[in-house]
């Protein structure tokens, strides 16, 4: 008799939420519903912040990105950063079909334009995205004279491309300036009132 090999339940690339079994100081154990738990090693856990640590006790819920469905022992490996960084793609890709507008704040720059976080993925604001307000500000003929001062501002944001293959994530504050005052324009005509 044949016996037809089932399909693993889990790939590389699926999301998915686990608990957290078991945290030790080179590894922590999620149970994700397979066969065995899955792992997230100690080379990621060095890169995590203490608060993000001290948050993963047992019990805990955490979305976690497969990165091998069986590792050298059997057990899937994951990835909590990388969850996180996924989610922020398909949030960008979200936030890019329904046309809503983010708000972040500027966290460096290049001779192109600015760099805008969008989550943990960085995004960018080509030069000519980037609000007639703010280019009037930004003069200089380097980089850092044009937009140095303007790292840690706020800023409104469209996103008009995500490309996760390639790593492209455009933005515009000038798609996002000009809803903004539509709105602004929409609300003020809907308060005036006849004979005002």
């Amino acid at each position: 008799v044949d016996r037809i090999e089932a399909e693993p339940t889990i790939k590389r690339g699926d999301i998915l939420e686990g608990e957290v079994v078991q945290t030790a100081p080179t590894e922590i154990l999620v149970d994700i519903g397979a066969k065995s738990e899955g792992v997230i090693s100690g080379r990621e856990l060095e890169r995590m912040d203490r608060q993000m640590l001290g948050e993963l006790q047992a019990g805990q819920k955490v979305l976690v990105y497969v990165l091998n469905p069986e590792g050298r022992n059997g057990n899937p490996v994951l990835s909590l950063t990388r969850a996180q960084e996924e989610k922020d793609w398909r949030t960008a890709e979200d936030y890019r079909e329904k046309h809503q507008v983010y708000q972040s704040e500027i966290a460096g720059y290049n001779k192109g334009g600015l760099i805008v976080r969008f989550g943990r993925v960085r995004g960018f604001v080509p030069a000519s995205q980037v609000s007639a307000e703010r280019r009037r500000r930004g003069t200089g003929s380097s980089p850092n004279e044009r937009w140095g001062n303007m790292v840690g501002e706020d800023i409104m944001v469209k996103v008009i491309e995500v490309d996760h293959g390639r790593n492209r994530l455009i933005l515009s504050e000038r798609a996002a300036t000009r809803e903004w005052r539509a709105k602004r324009k929409e609300r003020l005509m809907a308060e005036l009132q006849v004979g005002e």
